[in-house]
This record gives C-alpha cells, sequence and structure tokens, in this order.
C-alpha cells in the first residue's frame, strides 16, 4: 500500500467516526428533549396514573393505581395481575 491510499482511508474512517458521533449525540439530546417537550413522556398524564409501586421480592409487586380519582391497589406477579381492591380515602 502507498502513502496516498493509506491516506484516503484514514480520511474515511475519521470522516465515519465523526458522522458516527454527530449521530450519538443528536440522539442524546434528542431523547434529554423528548421529556421536557410538551406531550413527551414526563408530561405525560393518561386516564390511568400509577401512584407507587412496592418490589416484595421475586417477581411480585403491589401497584396503587388510579383511574378516574378512585385508587386500586393491584398485585402484580409472574402469572399475571390481580386486583385486590379499592383503597377509600380517610374521612
Amino acid at each position: 500500500m502507498d502513502s496516498s491510499s493509506i491516506s484516503a482511508a484514514a480520511s474515511t474512517i475519521a470522516s465515519l467516526l465523526a458522522i458516527l458521533f454527530v449521530l450519538a449525540g443528536a440522539a442524546f439530546l434528542l431523547r434529554r428533549l423528548r421529556a421536557k417537550l410538551p406531550g413527551g413522556i414526563a408530561k405525560m398524564q393518561g386516564p390511568i396514573n400509577i401512584i407507587a409501586n412496592r418490589q416484595l421480592g421475586g417477581q411480585h409487586s403491589l401497584i396503587i393505581a388510579e383511574a378516574e380519582g378512585v385508587k386500586f391497589l393491584i398485585g402484580v406477579s409472574r402469572n399475571g395481575m390481580t386486583a385486590i381492591g379499592r383503597l377509600n380515602a380517610h374521612d
């Protein structure tokens, strides 16, 4: 290989690395800005909200979810989900 082909290969590799870094930076910025924009993941509120989640060990957990102003306690395991009951506000 002569020096001109080595120089061309090095230039090509440098260009590819620069493009890779630009794409990685754009993906990073997009991910960070997406949560801050209106309608982004962090701002998204729907008819069902997860209030709390408690891991019980293994693949078992309890979730408090709210739908239309009513809170529910839900058990989650490897075999599925079970609605345990409604949570009433203390009067």
